[in-house]
């Protein structure tokens, strides 16, 4: 019993000493470049004091002894004898012992979730694994749907043993299947919360990589991030995490100009690289944007010709565009001089990496005002709930998070306006994307069919398709060796075996409407 309370208060003292280095982490940010504030001051004064007396009744010496140490130091930061840096230095030299004991404990370091002063704290693999158990509950009552609906058709005017309509034995298990499924959709609901994390946490870590590049490099950046309250899926955290990483150092090394080269192009001294995240639709949207020098067009298309990855002879404004070079595998070898953002090194891997969990990362920069990423992540990587829908005998998925309203359109209902197909709708015009012509299933557009209604970032559609089959949970796959095609999210696997894709709301909801063959 001794000892499974010692475990209990190892952990707690584990998880107490990140948040605490978080905090101070964050104090000695704001500290950094400016006069000392008496109040965050001594802010870093109380947690240092805290942690010290923490370690010390964990028996932890060496711990106890360098978070004195660093109480020590903090008297200097009046008078400059001691800078923030200096205090961050000695911060990530506790990080890395409080890991060396954590993994000497348990064999790896301890991570979990903390509730409030009630709450619960769960390891990530105590959560995964349920989570793991629920995708297959899910794929057993996806089955179990399937059933009831082909045995509709088949019970009528049958009978079982005893006489009584087999129809009558279906329609009470559909009236103990219903309350089941509600319960179920609750309970998935519950259990993926526990495995999403605000950004908030993310975001200190990126704060840091800003400040320490820039600090190198002696030039003065300003980090700002908004959204830290949006929720990301745990198990795409350390993915989004070390995309970001690179996206911000990237920012700071070659997106931001040097504080005189700045100056003679009217700008202020200092730069900004800004972090924003927020939920959209079924996604997350972390943006990286900075306010530096934007790429270097020129310098990108020649050495993308040099190394073969364009013809000579290739319009970019027709191909591709000029941005999404950075991408292509070669350009990470190109010398600063020859793109001048030197925007080339690792994108291609950062687009991989995102595109292996269902994500993609888009491009804009504008030569002399800055460059922006934003990476658009599904919210879970496993469970969501989906519309199932039918166009030309292939059936498809569509996560509700895209999904505003459904309809009907008649014969002669849609009009055709600017080389596409509208329809009024809400004291508007509703753009229409046949879903077959877009997938070239069809050749003409439908005139009559059932329309879902779906937006993403301000932009509205109307998906034309043959039929809506109703609303299920699905297990979310990959897209295993075919990268990620326009129009597609993923895949997922249906209760009696068949593979169907599921839809990118966002990047539907952004199409042009097509009319189709004449």
């Amino acid at each position: 019993m001794a000892s499974e309370l010692h475990d209990e208060l190892f952990d707690d003292f584990l998880l107490e000493s990140g948040e605490r280095l978080d905090r101070l982490e964050s104090a000695l940010l704001d500290l950094d470049g400016g006069v000392p504030d008496p109040d965050r001051v001594d802010e870093v004064r109380r947690e240092l004091h805290t942690l010290k007396g923490n370690s010390g009744l964990m028996g932890l010496a060496d711990l106890q002894g360098l978070a004195h140490e660093l109480e020590d130091a903090v008297d200097g930061l009046a008078g400059g004898a001691v800078s923030p840096a200096d205090l961050l230095a000695g911060l990530d030299r506790f990080r890395d012992l409080l890991r060396a004991v954590a993994a000497g404990k348990t064999g790896e370091a301890s991570e979990g979730t903390a509730g409030g002063a009630d709450g619960l704290r769960v390891s990530f693999d105590a959560v995964e694994s349920l989570v793991e158990q629920l995708a297959q509950v899910v794929i057993r009552r996806n089955r179990l749907e399937d059933a009831l609906g082909r045995s509709a058709p088949q019970a009528d005017g049958r009978a079982d043993g005893d006489g009584a309509p087999e129809s009558d034995t279906l329609d009470a298990v559909r009236t103990a299947y219903e309350p089941l499924g509600r319960d179920l959709d609750r309970l998935q609901s519950q259990v993926l919360d526990l495995r999403m994390i605000p950004l908030a946490r993310l975001f200190r870590g990126l704060r840091r990589i800003a400040h320490d590049e820039a600090s190198r490099l002696g030039k003065e950046v300003r980090f700002v991030a908004r959204g830290g309250d949006t929720p990301l899926d745990k198990a795409l955290l350390e993915i989004a995490g070390e995309s970001l990483g690179h996206l911000v150092r990237n920012a700071v090394i070659h997106g931001i100009e040097d504080a005189s080269v700045r100056s003679e192009a009217g700008k202020p001294p200092g730069g900004t690289v800004s972090v924003v995240a927020r939920k959209v639709s079924g996604e997350v949207h972390i943006e990286v944007t900075d306010d530096g020098a934007g790429f270097d067009a020129d310098a990108l298309l020649r050495r993308a010709r040099s190394q073969g990855l364009l013809p000579d002879d290739a319009d970019p404004d027709d191909e591709i565009e000029v941005a999404e070079l950075v991408f292509l595998a070669g350009i990470s070898r190109l010398e600063e001089a020859d793109v001048g953002a030197g925007r080339g090194m690792g994108l291609a891997s950062v687009r991989e990496t995102v595109g292996r969990f269902n994500g993609r990362i888009d491009v804009w920069s504008t030569p002399g005002r800055g460059t922006g990423f934003r990476l658009r992540l599904p919210l879970s990587v496993s469970i969501a709930r989906a519309l199932l829908l039918s166009v030309d005998g292939e059936e498809y998925a569509l996560s509700l998070g895209s999904v505003v309203a459904s309809g009907r359109l008649g014969p002669g209902e849609g009009h055709r306006i600017d080389g596409g197909i509208v329809l009024p709708w809400r004291d508007g015009l509703l753009p229409l994307v046949d879903l077959g012509v877009f997938f070239g299933t069809a050749e003409r557009p439908r005139e009559s069919g059932a329309i879902v209604v779906i937006e993403s970032e301000g932009s509205r559609r109307g998906l034309v398709v043959d039929q809506l089959l109703g609303l299920r949970s699905l297990v979310v796959r990959g897209l295993e060796g075919v990268g990620r095609p326009e129009g597609l999210a993923g895949s997922t696997i249906l209760g009696d075996g068949r593979v169907v894709l599921i839809l990118d709301g966002p990047d539907l909801a952004a199409a042009s409407p097509l009319l189709g063959a004449a």
